[in-house]
Formats: C-alpha cells, sequence, structure tokens
C-alpha cells in the first residue's frame, strides 16, 4: 500500500490521477472496518493482503503449477498503521500459518484461510479483529499478477545477496553474488520463496530453514527496497508518474469506504516520507504442529508490546469509543435486537458487529480481557442498564463481548456520568499501558507501551544491529553483509 501510495501521490496534480482512482476495483468489507471513518488527519490502520491467487495470468505461467486458479489464500498479512500528524508509518506482520479462531463461528485453523470464500475479506478482517483487538480502517488486496505489474513499471527492484540462492518451488534462481535487480518474475519467485537455499563457502546448497518467517523479513525490506526504486525512477516526476498510477491503480483492490478525496490527503502528509524510516516488526510464533498440518502459536506475551500501538491509544489518555470493539452476541430468537443493537453501538462510535448467535445467558454480561476494563466501563456506561463485567483472559487488547441475556439492555444516546455508575465502577479509568520511564522521551505518540523489546522467536535471515538472528535460529540462516546490502541501489 504504501508503494501505491507513493505511485499514486506522485501525480496527485493530474486530473488523470482523480479518474483513475475512481476506477479501481473495491471489495466489499465496509460492515467489518471500523464504524466511524478515520479522519483525514487522524492515525489509520490498512490490512494489506497478498493472496497467492494467480488469476490473470497467461497460460502455461510457471506459477501455475500445481495451482487451482479461482482459489486464494492470504499469503501475506500486514497491517500498515499510517500517522498523518507526524508522517510516520509502522507495518506488522502476521505470519499466514498462525493458528487462530476464524470468524465468523470459531473454529481453530491457519490465518491465511479466513480470507476463502464468497464473505473472505470481511472475514479476515473479522478474525483479525477478535485475536488482536486492532480495528481495521481499510482494506487493500494485491496478487501475483498485480505485483509483478507494479515491478514492471519500476524496470525492478534491486536486492544483494551474499551468496547465489534459490528456490525450485518458486523458481527463484540468482546464481551470482551481489547486488542483483530482480525482474518482476524473479521478484516475486523472491517474495514467495519460503523453501529459501543458499550456497555456503564450499559451493554446498544449505535450507535457509526459517520457511515463513524468513520470508516476512525478506517481504518488508522489499518493500523499502521498491519505495527506494520508486524515488530514484523520478516518481515525483508528472510524467514518470502516470505510468505508475495506471500499474498502481490496477495492481490492487481497495475497500468500497476508501475515497479519492482521503488517499489525496494522505498523499499530502506522506509525500516526503523516507523509506528508512518505515518501522517493521512481525508477530512472534513459536512452531506447533498439530495433525500433521504445521501450525504457528502465537506468543502472546511477546506479541503484546508490538500489537498495542496499532489499538489506537495514545499513552495517558482515557479510551474512547472508536477505539472499543465490541461483539454482540445473544440468543437466536433475539436476532433482530442484536442487529439493531450493533447499529446503535456503530451511530455512537463503538465498533461494532454481531457475532453469530448461540444459546443466551439469563443475565446480560460485558466480557473483557486484562487490558479491558475500561473499554467495558465505557461500554456499560452507554447503555440503560449496567449489565455484569466479566473478565476473561482470553480477550486481547481492549475488545468486550456483549453477552445478550433474557432482558436486552437500551442503547443510550449518551454517555452515563461516571458519578452515576455502581461504587465499584467509579473509579478513575486507568487509562492505557503506560511507556516505561526510560523510553518516553523519543516515544511515538500512538504508542501504548514500548515495542523496543527483541522477539525471541522471529528469525530474520536478513539480519542486522537493529534485527540480530537470535542465538536459537536454526542452521542455515543465509550469511548477510548489511553495508552492501545499503548499497544495493
Amino acid at each position: 500500500m504504501i508503494l501505491v501510495l507513493a505511485c499514486i501521490g506522485a501525480a496527485t496534480a493530474l486530473m488523470k490521477v482523480k479518474h483513475t482512482l475512481a476506477s479501481v476495483p473495491v471489495v466489499d468489507v465496509a460492515s467489518a472496518l471500523a464504524a466511524e471513518p478515520a479522519k483525514s488527519n487522524e492515525p489509520r490502520n490498512f490490512l494489506i493482503i497478498g493472496t497467492d491467487s494467480a488469476a490473470g495470468l497467461a497460460k502455461g505461467d510457471p506459477v501455475l503449477k500445481g495451482r487451482e486458479v479461482g482459489y486464494q489464500l492470504a499469503d501475506v498479512i500486514m497491517i500498515l498503521r499510517v500517522d498523518p500528524r507526524d508522517a510516520s508509518a509502522r507495518l506488522l506482520s502476521i505470519p499466514r500459518d498462525s493458528r487462530l479462531a476464524l470468524a465468523p463461528d470459531g473454529h481453530m485453523e491457519r490465518i491465511n484461510a479466513a480470507i476463502a470464500g464468497a464473505q473472505g475479506p470481511r472475514n479476515l478482517v473479522q478474525t483479525i479483529k477478535r485475536n488482536f483487538g486492532i480495528p481495521i480502517d481499510n482494506y487493500v488486496e494485491i496478487d501475483f499478477e498485480s505485483f509483478r505489474d507494479l515491478v514492471d513499471v519500476l524496470g525492478g527492484v534491486p536486492v544483494y545477496f551474499t551468496t547465489p540462492v534459490r528456490d525450485r518451488n518458486t523458481g527463484l534462481a540468482v546464481y551470482d553474488a551481489g547486488c542483483k535487480m530482480l525482474d518482476p518474475v524473479q521478484a516475486l519467485a523472491y517474495a514467495r520463496s519460503r523453501h529459501f537455499e543458499f550456497q555456503d563457502e564450499k559451493g554446498k546448497w544449505r535450507t535457509d530453514g526459517t520457511g515463513d518467517l524468513g520470508r516476512i523479513t525478506r517481504q518488508q525490506d522489499f518493500i523499502k527496497r521498491s519505495l527506494r526504486r520508486a524515488s530514484e525512477k523520478g516518481i515525483r516526476n508528472p510524467s514518470t508518474a502516470v505510468g505508475l498510477v495506471d500499474a498502481a491503480a490496477s495492481a490492487v483492490k481497495l475497500d468500497d469506504t476508501l475515497t479519492v478525496g482521503s488517499i489525496l490527503d494522505l498523499l499530502g502528509a506522506f509525500r516526503s516520507f523516507n523509506p528508512d524510516a518505515l518501522r517493521t516488526d512481525q508477530i512472534p510464533t513459536f512452531s506447533a504442529p498439530r495433525g500433521g498440518v504445521s501450525y504457528q502459536d502465537i506468543d502472546w506475551d511477546a506479541a503484546e508490546p508490538l500489537v498495542d500501538p496499532f489499538r489506537g491509544i495514545a499513552p495517558g489518555q482515557p479510551i474512547a469509543p472508536k477505539a472499543v470493539i465490541v461483539d454482540v452476541t445473544g440468543p437466536t430468537a433475539k436476532s433482530a435486537q442484536l442487529t439493531a443493537m450493533t447499529q446503535a453501538l456503530d451511530t455512537a462510535g463503538f465498533d461494532a458487529e454481531t457475532l453469530e448467535t448461540r444459546s443466551g445467558a439469563s443475565a446480560t454480561t460485558i466480557n473483557y480481557g486484562p487490558k479491558g476494563r475500561d473499554a467495558a466501563i465505557l461500554l456499560a456506561r452507554q447503555l440503560d442498564t449496567i449489565p455484569k463485567l466479566v473478565e476473561d483472559d482470553e480477550i486481547t487488547g481492549y475488545r468486550v463481548v456483549l453477552n445478550v441475556g433474557k432482558t436486552a439492555p437500551q442503547v443510550r444516546p449518551d454517555l452515563l456520568p461516571v458519578d452515576q455508575l455502581p461504587p465499584e465502577l467509579r473509579a478513575a479509568p486507568s487509562t492505557t499501558a503506560t511507556i516505561p520511564q526510560d523510553a518516553q522521551t523519543n516515544a511515538d505518540p500512538n504508542d501504548a507501551v514500548t515495542t523496543t523489546a527483541p522477539s525471541t522467536t522471529t528469525l530474520v535471515p536478513g539480519a542486522d544491529a537493529e534485527n540480530p538472528i537470535p542465538a536459537d535460529a536454526p542452521p542455515g540462516v543465509v550469511p548477510t553483509d548489511p553495508e552492501k546490502a545499503a548499497a544495493c541501489h
């Protein structure tokens, strides 16, 4: 999405851009997105999906080998948070094999399967919201053909290789070390590579061993390199930008709430964005195969500091309704009532959604997680009767679950004053977790906690001073030369 924005932003003065943006294919996921659209000067989260769909590729294309056209999984899952106030951006990748409860029914499966089916994009958004407590403002989708188109317009993307590398599954074949300009076919093979091999000093091929986790690091580095390449190609020159605009517009599908005006406003704020300023992280996981299936389980203790900045709570500030994800659930007999309640909560500014209905409890409750008590109290203040609050360690972030009992509460037009709450709920909100004293000087205004703790489970083949290879990395991690890699243009 950053590359797409950069391409389009180069020609914002051209009338062609508005026409081109208006023709971008859209995906209907509006009901799953944040109820209150982010304003042009507010931070927002883009869910960026790279699918493994080979639709549109020519018959006989090597990518089609062993692949069913028309079926797709989410090969790449990233959340991009942009803040126009200081033109900052950060990227969080979720490993595709992460085992999570998938929407709409909560069955446990790899997250990349959530996008399958007619309601796939909507279900994937809901899966991320419910598991990570991250609100999603906008949705962007790109497939194999679109990826190649973007690289083609850039004239290739340079990547430095310390040794020859290959992946016989994707067709990656770089047999000479050095700074190599990857063409569209090789760039896609590189970005897709999960069976990455390199040649050691004796000429023997060795497996990298990091699988999808190493691939994520390479993908994040490739994004930065693509941005640099776009800048070097003269992206700010209107004549050069027209081709990039056309490619970018044909390369993506956007959600149906992202307006041309919103995109142009963001472009104005990020026109001079430095690719090296993009903060990148990935959700830490560990191998946890089940029944012969390769799964990754999330290391939640290590993940929380990385996820919190994407939840939209500034340190020391009270929580606002738009940061609270509310799942409304209850008995099937109350289906219409639950839907009406969800709509009323959306109108009040909450990010509400009706879950699959179930047998209802006798009393209405609000369930919340370790960080969600203030969110639960805020929701309670929006109801005409105060439900019982129940802590549930399985709920992440500021998400809460409103379990509607026999008597459904009504949504108030305004918040109940704090002094009218029951005594046990009347204490001043604890706001959010604060940043440790030694990290506050250079804190991002959107960070709720420090995010500098390195993950011990993230395996990075492209190691440098900020991303060291952990001591427990598997044998065969590709050697690197950060200085030469930085000089590769």
